[in-house]
């Protein structure tokens, strides 16, 4: 699969979930939990996706049968064929978001962000969000950020954030 320099959150979410497929010591349940959290979170909890990958069960029991044959397993298949549509309807949504409102809703948040942080942590988190890293880890190296920055006043700032959103 080709790597996308501008993709999103939800698309590398989504690239994560069908790379872990092929993890050696791959497990069904806890991949399909982790997934189905992914999908709810991108598309919805009524969305098709969620519900075709809720309706999906794991009955091939032959690992090292289908791994000596060379033939991927029908079940890994068809999610990982799921996976692909979502990802591109992942990165179409995306595409349709007007530039602009993307533009002003990004410096609405750093204006509140820089009642609390200086232009030198901006950077520094502006840097993290940009890396290659895993969105997990991203979020590690923030959230660790702010709470050595800002400890007493994370709510403050999440208030803000959150009333700001909703008006």
């Amino acid at each position: 699969m080709e790597e996308n320099p501008n993709k999103s959150a939800n698309y590398a979410l989504l690239e994560e979930r069908l790379k872990r497929l092929d993890l050696k010591n791959f497990d069904w349940s806890a991949w399909k939990k982790g997934t189905l959290l992914v999908l709810e979170k991108v598309f919805g909890e009524e969305s098709l996706y969620v519900k075709e990958l809720e309706n999906t069960d794991y009955h091939y029991n032959s690992w090292s049968l289908r791994d000596t044959a060379g033939s991927e397993d029908p079940v890994k298949a068809s999610v990982r064929e799921l996976l692909s549509i979502c990802l591109t309807d992942a990165e179409h949504q995306k595409e349709n978001i007007p530039a602009t409102a993307t533009n002003v809703k990004s410096e609405q948040i750093k204006e509140i962000i820089k009642q609390f942080l200086d232009n030198a942590t901006l950077a520094e988190i502006e840097k993290i969000a940009a890396s290659d890293s895993p969105a997990m880890s991203k979020e590690e190296q923030i959230q660790k950020i702010i709470s050595d920055k800002i400890p007493k006043h994370q709510h403050t700032l999440l208030a803000k954030i959150m009333l700001w959103a909703n008006q």
